[in-house]
């Protein structure tokens, strides 16, 4: 990876902060950025300057520095959970329309611009806040209690005649294993070469956020992935992104992002290249075409979403450090 081919961008905001924080939950098509910028498909380093002269780091983009066989691996260890339909994204899922909310929802309580509370179509009230649905899941290790879990013993103890408590139980955080890692060990050992991989480059590219990613990593060993700066992996199939920015992973670190691709990991299908799916930065007026094999280290506190994809086939794969981590050190 040699530092002689990998060309520097420097720009300036298209939107100003107030714009973008107004288009939270939207979508920005592949025009929006090529009228300002070509599709970033090369080894690239991209800086942003703010109004007032601070210059940060927006990307570090490289192409085929991951293993092909890495990445078939964890193609097949992970497509399955990645198809899961979830319904907890928030913004990222976009802007609520009750055609994309689950089947069980009955009739809506309450409503902001991303989540919903309701009753279920059996007149139950539900406890539960949720967006539009997603093939969105995670692995690895959590800041929050098992949702499920949670209120399936909830249920139980409202159940129980005898349970004179009938105060609610706060959700606080609580570490744990995700069921995925718990329950797949085969496949969870499959997957850890890629975040090992994805942990090294990060290392190079962007040491300073590295060290203070992993130093912080390094206090919860017990929710650690395999001596990496990483806590937890996001998982995401086919599943084009609105605008919005990461909340739960350490402002202090950065994001990486690697695609795994269903072409090139299930040949005997014949299975046909995805177009799209450019990871954007509306407010900067430029995407990156990451595709199997690239890594991507981004600041994933900038908003930023996809364009659409067409055709099927893309898994990406986040790796982060989740920030109330801290919050379970012993």
């Amino acid at each position: 990876m040699s530092n002689h081919n990998i060309k520097t961008i420097t720009l300036k905001p298209i939107l100003s902060k107030d714009a973008i924080n107004n288009k939270e939950g939207q979508y920005f098509s592949e025009n929006h950025y090529t009228e300002y910028n070509p599709i970033v498909k090369s080894n690239t380093d991209v800086y942003g300057i703010e109004e007032d002269g601070t210059k940060k780091l927006l990307f570090k983009f490289r192409k085929n520095v991951i293993p092909d066989k890495i990445c078939i691996d964890a193609y097949h260890a992970l497509e399955k959970h990645a198809k899961h339909k979830n319904s907890n994204r928030g913004a990222a899922a976009g802007k609520l329309k009750l055609s994309k909310l689950p089947s069980h929802v009955g009739k809506i309580t309450k409503t902001d611009s991303f989540r919903v509370f309701y009753k279920t179509k059996s007149g139950k009230v539900s406890r539960d806040n949720i967006s539009n649905i997603s093939q969105s899941n995670i692995a690895g290790y959590y800041d929050r209690p098992d949702r499920n879990n949670y209120n399936n013993n909830n249920n139980n103890n409202n159940n129980n005649k005898n349970n004179k408590n009938k105060t609610k139980k706060k959700l606080i955080p609580m570490c744990r294993t995700t069921q995925f890692t718990k329950k797949n060990i085969e496949k969870w050992n499959n997957t850890i070469p890629l975040i090992k991989e994805a942990d090294k480059l990060f290392k190079k590219l962007v040491p300073d956020r590295y060290k203070i990613q992993l130093d912080r990593a390094n206090k919860t060993p017990k929710f650690q992935i395999a001596n990496t700066a990483y806590s937890t992996i996001t998982i995401n199939y086919n599943w084009r992104t609105a605008t919005h920015c990461d909340k739960g992973d350490l402002d202090e670190g950065f994001g990486n992002l690697i695609v795994l691709e269903k072409s090139k990991s299930k040949k005997s299908e014949k299975s046909k290249d995805y177009n799209g799916g450019y990871l954007g930065f509306p407010r900067w007026g430029i995407c990156v075409d990451v595709r199997q094999g690239d890594f991507l280290a981004m600041d994933v506190h900038e908003f930023h979403s996809n364009t659409p994809i067409i055709g099927d086939g893309r898994l990406s794969v986040v790796c982060y450090l989740r920030k109330k981590m801290i919050n379970c050190k012993k």
